[in-house]
């Protein structure tokens, strides 16, 4: 997918977290952990193309690889700036996406916990992307 696409998805999904949060983080539980699982994979992507580790429309993340240590390994093996607090927080959320979706109602702490990630994942990568040249913070495009 193209950068723009991925820019286009992610503005959705935080249009859709923040409408969730507003209506009650209780009751849309199961919608705040798919849009911050599935936010969380278009920013890292917008991330990585804008590092230029991504290339064109072939490169896909798909939000599963987060469960295993050997996958993330393998599907995304070089290096880039805060890559280990990243993909910490991305496993977390990846982890959490599947309790909130599938599983029983969950205390509101636990739901507060996977938006804490996503905004601290945020945090990190426009830190990242606003220390690079002629980088632009994602968030005010």
């Amino acid at each position: 997918m193209k950068i723009e696409e991925h820019e286009k998805a992610y503005k959705e999904h935080l249009a859709n977290i923040k409408k969730a949060i507003e209506e009650g983080i209780e009751e849309n539980q199961r919608n705040i952990g798919y849009n911050i699982s599935q936010g969380s994979v278009e920013l890292l992507a917008i991330y990585l193309h804008k590092l230029r580790l991504l290339q064109g429309s072939g490169d896909q993340i798909d939000h599963r690889i987060f469960k295993s240590d050997n996958l993330i390994k393998k599907r995304i093996p070089f290096d880039f700036p805060s890559k280990q607090g990243i993909l910490l927080l991305m496993k977390s959320i990846e982890l959490e996406r599947t309790a909130l979706c599938y599983e029983n109602r969950k205390p509101k702490n636990r739901i507060n916990k996977s938006i804490r990630n996503f905004n601290e994942l945020r945090k990190i990568i426009n830190d990242n992307l606003g220390g690079l040249k002629n980088g632009k913070n994602i968030e005010n495009k």
